[in-house]
Order: structure tokens, then sequence, then C-alpha cells
């Protein structure tokens, strides 16, 4: 919406920063080919997973903004957990690592940034691993390993291990809490992950995003080119968009569609309004009818796209039937099914930037900028690993792992017996 619009739904914008690296997840996974996406927005203090599927991102009408105050005007459904780069690991009182949701925040942030934390987080393991160098944002940022290394030492006594081992467990434990979110938005909605292709930004999205793959099955990883800025991006991409919607409780066998097409009208002319206070021409505007459904009995409903006019509830009544066996396995065509709710989904397209393709002539040794030693857990220890300069990698090269790849605002890391290729927009496309 614009700014003056702003005023007469302010609580619209809330969580907009996240939908709109949910938006830039969408258009990058587009760009490379694929429907179906996980976008996965890893970044200092938390992660941000949201779900395309066939192209559509998912939206949520159940969802609340922090402690617990509830908002039921439609949004881009984004799961949020506590795992970011500045997330803390710590011993509970049974006894178990821990890896958030308390962060270090960027003051003092990770023990290894040397401005007074002491805490062992996930920036500390991936230095102490190697996976990280002692020199970021171009030489602007520099870490101390050594404090790292302190950080972990009760990690070290309270399981005995050595420091290398600490923070390789640091990375598993926030490994599993972030697969577990995935599931959540995949899995336990009946979403098969091979099915989808992992989006991954942020400034640590690229850290993580394959080992999350390889726990899930999923089997390609898309690393954007400015990976840290990919909210950001969003912003570029999105469109106007004003969701009207109204109660309707009535069975579907006692509803004429000539009802619903007046009621659709009627909502279609306040939506028209709306947009064009917004300065939408009449030719950008995209009305998409919604009908909530649900068995008679249940109060779960199921958001149904219909199209314009309505001649018939038929293959809306089949939409409800495929879309309830998909998301809850179950479905049955003899039970009653009742109309819950009417929809208007008010979309304003707006012009949006195109990314030129990128040829960069060469070899991967041009890329090329040296040797560290990178722990694998795969390979059972420390491994010379080559660094790849990102920005010099030729157009539609093949990277085998193990390799670590080097950018202003993210490091990519390709684990062993993993490959990826450098595509003509300049995305990486890593192969699990």
């Amino acid at each position: 919406m614009t700014a003056n619009t702003v005023p007469q739904f302010a609580s619209r914008i809330a969580s907009s920063g996240i939908a709109a690296g949910a938006i830039a997840s969408k258009y990058i996974a587009e760009l490379c080919g694929f429907k179906n996406a996980i976008g996965f927005d890893m970044g200092g203090t938390s992660t941000d997973i949201s779900l395309v599927y066939e192209g559509d991102l998912k939206v949520t009408k159940d969802w609340y903004i922090e402690y617990g105050y509830p908002i039921g005007f439609p949004s881009i459904e984004v799961l949020t957990i506590g795992a970011g780069g500045g997330s803390i690991s710590w011993i509970d009182e049974g006894g178990s690592l821990r890896n958030g949701p308390k962060s270090a925040g960027a003051e003092p942030g990770p023990a290894c940034y040397g401005l007074g934390g002491t805490e062992p987080t996930n920036t500390d393991a991936h230095l102490i691993l190697g996976r990280l160098d002692t020199k970021l944002l171009d030489g602007q940022l520099i870490l101390d390993k050594d404090k790292a290394l302190e950080s972990v030492q009760n990690i070290c006594q309270t399981f005995n291990y050595t420091e290398y081992e600490a923070a390789q467990a640091i990375l598993q434990v926030a490994n599993a809490n972030m697969a577990d979110a995935l599931r959540l938005i995949s899995v336990s909605k009946g979403y098969d992950p091979r099915d989808f292709v992992l989006v991954a930004f942020g400034g640590a999205g690229a850290l993580h995003s394959t080992y999350l793959a390889k726990e899930l099955d999923i089997p390609h990883v898309i690393i954007p080119p400015q990976p840290g800025v990919g909210g950001a991006l969003g912003c570029l991409l999105v469109d106007f968009r004003h969701d009207l919607s109204q109660t309707f409780v009535k069975r579907v066998r006692d509803t004429l569609h000539e009802e619903l097409e007046k009621k659709f009208l009627e909502m279609e002319d306040e939506a028209i309004a709306l947009l064009r206070k917004e300065g939408i021409k009449e030719e950008d505007m995209n009305l998409v009818r919604h009908i909530e459904m649900r068995y008679e009995g249940q109060w779960r409903s199921l958001d149904i796209i219909v199209g314009k006019p309505l001649f018939s509830l038929t293959q809306a009544i089949k939409k409800f039937h495929d879309e309830h066996e998909r998301a809850y396995s179950f479905s049955d065509p003899n039970i009653e099914v009742e109309i819950y709710g009417l929809g208007i989904e008010a979309i304003g397209t707006v012009p949006k930037p195109e990314f030129k393709k990128v040829y960069i002539d060469g070899s991967l040794e041009d890329a090329h900028k040296g040797w560290r030693n990178v722990f694998f857990k795969e390979n059972g220890g420390f491994t010379r690993t080559p660094i790849y300069e990102r920005d010099k990698l030729p157009t539609g090269v093949e990277i085998n792992g193990p390799a670590v790849l080097e950018q202003l605002d993210s490091t990519i890391i390709i684990p062993p017996n993993v490959s990826a290729k450098n595509d003509e927009y300049r995305n990486i496309m890593i192969t699990v």
C-alpha cells in the first residue's frame, strides 16, 4: 500500500519485512524454473521460513505479533524461530545442549567480535571450524578465533569434547531446530519437501542450507546473488494488495451460485475503489475470488479460489475435497460441505525490475583465492578446502565440494559430495 493508506490500515504493515523475504524467495525460485519453493531467511537473530506451492505463496489468517496479540487479516504465512548467527548455545538443567532463542545480538555480539560477548554462538562455531574467515565484510570486520575458542570451554568440559567437537555439536543442534521448523511449514501441512527447492538467503542462510536440504531430502538449494539483502529485494517486487472478506455461512446444497455472484460483485466494487485510491489503473487490477469451505460440523476451513463469473460450485467442491486430502490425508465426498466465508484478493500490479543475464568467461581458477582447513564431519575432520571469490565465478562453472564461496554479505558452504553451478542470473544452484 502507499504511505497515504497506512493510517487507515496501520496493522497491515506488521511483519512486512519478513513478508518481503518470502516474496523474494518466490521470485528467485521462478527465475530458476521452480514453482514449489521453501524460503529460508537466516539472519543474525532469527530464521524466517515461508512456502510457495504451484507458484502461490501460502497465506494465513491465524497469526500474531509479539506477546500473542492475534491478527485476523490475511498475511503471507511465515514461520519464525530464534535461530541466527548470534544465537547462543547453552546447557539446560537436564544437561542437554541447546541453541537459541536467546541471541548475542549486534552488541556485544558473538564472542569472536571482541566486543565483550563471552557465550558461544553459531558464528563462533563456524569460525572455529574454518567455515568463516577471520576477515568479513571485505576486511572491515576482524574476528577473534581465540575468543571463540574460549567461549566453548564450558561445553567442552561438560561433554568431554574438543573445541572442534563442541563447535560441530553447536551447529548440529541449530540445524536440528531449523529442520523441525522446515517440517512444520511443509510436512505437517501435507507438503513433501522432496517436491521443493530451498531458497536460502540472509547473512547466515548459505552456511546451513545444504545440510538442511540433506536432512529433508530437498534436491536443490538456490543461493541468490546478494543473499544478505534478500528481504530488501522483495520490497522491489511486491504488488499492491488489499484483502476483503465477509462471513457467509450456508450449506453448499442450499446456496445458489447467483447469490454468491451478487456478493462477489459488491465486494469487487469496494476492492476497485481501494485500488483506485492507490493510483492503480483498471488494466493493472487483478481481482481473485476465494470461498472458505469446510466439512459441516468442523471448524477448520480451507480457502478455495474460484473463477468468475461464478456459474457453478461443482468445481469448487472438487477442489475442496482434493485440498482437504492433501492437507489432512482425509476427504469424503459424501459429507456435507459448508461455506464459511467469501473473500476478494485485490491486486494492483506494478512494474518490476528485470535482472539481466550475466555471462562471465574464464575458468574456476580465475575465482580461486586460496585454501583453508575446514572441518567437515562427513570427511572425519579438517579438510584442505579451496576458497573462491563468488563474484569472479564464470557463468555455468561447476564447483565440486568441499568448497567455500565468499562474498561481501555472506559465505556459502558446499560440503563434500555436493556440487554447485553458477547460472546466468548469478544464482548458485546446489545439487544435494
